[in-house]
């Protein structure tokens, strides 16, 4: 055994810089935040609040789509539900303004993974 840990995702994951959209809980409140990475079955962003594991979130993402000929076109919103697992510092911080919160996506619509995916295979295509 080697003491390394496999990656147990399924998706994907590419670094992105995205417009994040998220309403917290009750839905009084929306903060617009910065993604780091994302994949099909998830994102992680920064938040400048404490945002508990198992939290249900409503988000919604601007990714830029590429037309017919693969070329970035414009941008698509996509908006999806999620259930923060996990959260970096793993507990609220007294003074802290930057969290790393990890979603895993419980609800998205057809039309919004298809525009997900067609970012992500952008996103890859532009990193080759």
């Amino acid at each position: 055994m080697t003491g390394q840990t496999p990656d147990r995702r399924r998706a994907q994951r590419v670094s992105a810089n995205l417009k994040l959209e998220v309403r917290l809980p009750g839905g009084a409140r929306t903060a617009s935040l910065k993604t780091i990475n994302i994949s099909s079955s998830g994102a992680y962003f920064h938040s400048d609040h404490f945002v508990a594991p198992m939290t249900r979130l409503s988000m919604e993402m601007e990714v830029t789509v590429p037309g017919p000929d693969g070329a970035p076109t414009g941008t698509a919103m996509v908006p999806c539900e999620g259930l923060v697992v996990r959260v970096t510092p793993e507990a609220e911080v007294a003074g802290c303004a930057d969290y790393e919160v990890a979603v895993f996506f419980t609800n998205i619509s057809p039309e919004g993974m298809a525009n997900l995916e067609r970012h992500i295979a952008l996103l890859i295509t532009e990193g080759e």
